[in-house]
């Protein structure tokens, strides 16, 4: 009980400072960065109500519609989109935008500071951008350094009282205030389907998906010349006719057990999928997917990733292998066994190795800028470069190869 009672001590205590010097920080400023800063102020108020509820109640089904309320809150900062009269502060709410899903850290295991330091760094290119544009300017900089200190404030939080991750109903009691909605699994993602609005708004947008390619059929088309790049027109007076191939169709998203295959294709800004498996000899194929989280409940015999970009995928523990094709900025985390992983033309993929998975193969060819990423005793990942360099030189009749190291 006195464990739980310091959790919450705390937390209170990083809104009342931390948070409150970055709500001050943006009052500074004045509009439209005041009332942004209540969105995120309310975001951390929502995060209290669940560490209270949390640690006294066994964690809720995933699937639970307070869990999407609370994720539609913060995807109202995600998703926020500023008017042309509030161009001056574009790089301010991509800041804020970009490492808000920190607050994801309470699904996340076993390691919520590294995603809490990975959401932070996210945001840094453009907080950076905010202090280049705004020299000498001392109210710009003192929102970004409060800014960057609630973030920082926010993960030894979490690495003095979660370092492994948080631990439901650790309070060893019942009660409380009621239970306010918890946020799906993490990454980078972390959202539920549903829109920020009421549940009219939610209805309309499910209503404009369900139109397929019809949905942009409403749009006026937009007139360019070719001036940029390339010749100029013919003629001022009768410009040239371009033409450009016809905009492919949006293929329907689809989540399916197919036979002994779970095939997950063309998914958009979905966070907190999960693969419910109960049999290992099932695989998984993912295909086209963007800007997803998606969480593997049980072993797997195979995993097929391609051609998707900027995703998370959580594995339990695989039979066979993962094969990974054309993908951009992908994170794998493997907490379990993985005995081969092979990569093929990738770009920025990230695999996170606990100590169950520390004797994964990976055979990589055409990727660049990859990492394996491993679990330390203190909950923070070691992050080291995969090779890119492969010297070659010609022994007898035969070539030998070798991995030239990065000093």
């Amino acid at each position: 009980m006195a464990v739980a009672q310091r959790a919450i001590s705390d937390f209170e205590q990083l809104i009342n400072t931390s948070l409150q010097n970055f709500v001050s920080a943006s009052s500074a400023l004045g509009d439209p960065l005041k009332s942004f800063a209540g969105k995120v102020s309310h975001a951390f108020q929502r995060n209290l109500e669940l560490i209270k509820y949390g640690l006294y109640n066994p964690q809720p089904p995933m699937d639970n519609e307070q869990m999407k309320t609370y994720a539609n809150e913060i995807r109202s900062i995600v998703e926020f989109r500023e008017s042309p009269k509030d161009s001056s502060f574009t790089n301010h709410f991509s800041t804020v935008r970009e490492a808000i899903l920190a607050l994801g850290w309470i699904n996340v295991k076993p390691a919520p500071t590294q995603y809490i330091k990975d959401a932070k760094e996210a945001g840094e290119y453009y907080g950076n951008r905010v202090l280049s544009s705004n020299k000498g300017n001392e109210l710009h900089k003192q929102w970004v350094n409060s800014w960057n200190q609630l973030l920082m404030d926010l993960q030894s939080y979490v690495k003095s009282n979660f370092l492994t991750g948080f631990t439901w109903g650790s309070g060893q009691g019942k009660g409380g205030a009621a239970p306010p909605p918890p946020p799906p699994p993490p990454p980078p993602a972390l959202f539920a389907d549903a829109p920020p609005q009421g549940d009219n708004a939610r209805q309309a947008l499910l209503n404009d998906l369900n139109q397929g390619a019809n949905i942009t059929s409403h749009l006026k088309p937009v007139k360019k010349d070719k001036t940029a790049g390339g010749a100029a027109p013919a003629s001022l007076h009768s410009p040239v006719k371009v033409q450009t191939a016809p905009r492919p169709a949006a293929r329907p998203p689809k989540f399916a057990l197919d036979g002994r295959k779970w095939v997950v294709e063309y998914q958009r800004n979905q966070y907190g999928l999960r693969v419910e498996n109960e049999d290992m000899s099932q695989s998984l194929a993912m295909f086209s997917c963007q800007d997803i989280s998606l969480e593997v409940a049980n072993k797997l015999n195979s995993v097929v990733i391609d051609s998707c970009k900027n995703s998370l995928v959580v594995l339990k523990s695989i039979i066979s292998s993962v094969e990974v094709i054309r993908c951009d900025r992908l994170k794998i985390q493997c907490d379990g066994i993985v005995p081969l992983i092979n990569m093929d033309n990738c770009d920025s993929v990230q695999i996170f190795v606990t100590p169950a998975s520390r004797g994964v193969e990976v055979i990589s060819s055409k990727t660049t800028s990859c990492n394996m990423c491993l679990l330390e005793p203190d909950g923070d990942y070691k992050e080291i470069a995969m090779p890119e360099q492969i010297k070659t030189v010609l022994v007898g009749e035969k070539l030998v190869s070798s991995v030239v190291e990065k000093n």
